[in-house]
């Protein structure tokens, strides 16, 4: 009787390590998968948080044309006109021409007049012109496989040094 059982024993061993093997292997399938999908969300993302990054450096450059110069830099563009942003030889200069960054991200920036009520408050439409104070948009556009995204980002800039 020992042996018949020693036989059985031998047979079952076989189909354990088959069902122990599969659940390894789908395991491994799923492990490759979530990795898969991690690695292609970080890639997009990327692009993303990196054009983020670069508009925020739009802003940052109109910053500094305002500290060096309100009324050389920043009066003297014209409004609601896409200018490109160039670091040139240690200083930011505003161009018409299109910049891209990398190759890869176009961005530009817009300068809008802003208007103000009888408080002082900026309103939309009405109010009074206000020379010292523009709205500032820099927008940031890439190639996403067939479409292209883009990220935008907006401040108001003031004559704060009074020049």
């Amino acid at each position: 009787m020992k042996n018949i059982n020693l036989k059985l024993n031998n047979g079952l061993t076989l189909v354990e390590v088959v069902v122990a093997t599969s659940i390894v292997l789908v395991f491994l399938l799923a492990l490759f998968a979530v990795s898969n999908l991690y690695l292609r969300t970080v890639f997009l993302n990327t692009k993303s948080v990196k054009a983020t990054f670069i508009a925020e450096e739009g802003l940052e450059a109109l910053r500094f044309l305002r500290n060096v110069s309100w009324d050389a830099n920043i009066a003297t563009l014209s409004n609601d006109t896409d200018y490109g942003l160039v670091l040139d030889s240690g200083s930011w200069e505003a161009t018409t021409t299109n910049i891209y960054i990398d190759n890869t991200f176009e961005r530009f920036a817009v300068l809008s007049a802003v208007y103000r009520d009888v408080f002082n408050d900026i309103v939309s439409s009405g109010g009074t012109l206000d020379p010292d104070t523009k709205l500032v948009t820099v927008t940031v556009s890439w190639n996403n496989g067939s479409a292209t995204t883009t990220r935008v980002v907006s401040t108001y800039l003031a004559n704060i040094l009074d020049e």
